[in-house]
């Protein structure tokens, strides 16, 4: 599958958790929102994709793998130079914590970045 843009893939907010009681929302994707908010112009850039809580999460696990399937997770374009702390499956690099994440975007898209 090839893939033209960088992929943001976050869980949609809030959702229901069938082995918890409760309403939820994951602290590292919101992480994720508030950075989007912080640079609105990388969502003109990128790809961001919402998704629904239960696994398994097939968009994902197309590109990177069953045992990827976290979220946070920003999926590489193709012919992107990935950042040395970037993971691969198959050829195809991604990050999964939202501060390498977010230093990539900004180091490629500009904007601001996460505070060390």
């Amino acid at each position: 599958m090839s893939l033209k843009r960088d992929t943001l893939f976050i869980l949609r907010a809030p959702f229901e958790d069938a082995a918890m009681e409760g309403t939820w929302f994951c602290t590292a994707c919101a992480t994720m929102e508030g950075a989007l908010l912080a640079n609105p112009h990388w969502a003109a850039r990128i790809d961001v994709k919402r998704m629904p809580h239960p696994r398994p999460r097939h968009d994902i696990i197309v590109l990177i793998g069953e045992e990827n399937q976290s979220m946070p997770v920003l999926v590489l374009a193709d012919g992107s130079t990935p950042p040395e702390d970037a993971k691969v499956f198959e050829g195809r690099y991604f990050l999964d914590e939202p501060k390498p994440i977010t230093r990539y975007l900004a180091a490629t898209y500009g904007g601001a970045g996460p505070h060390p």
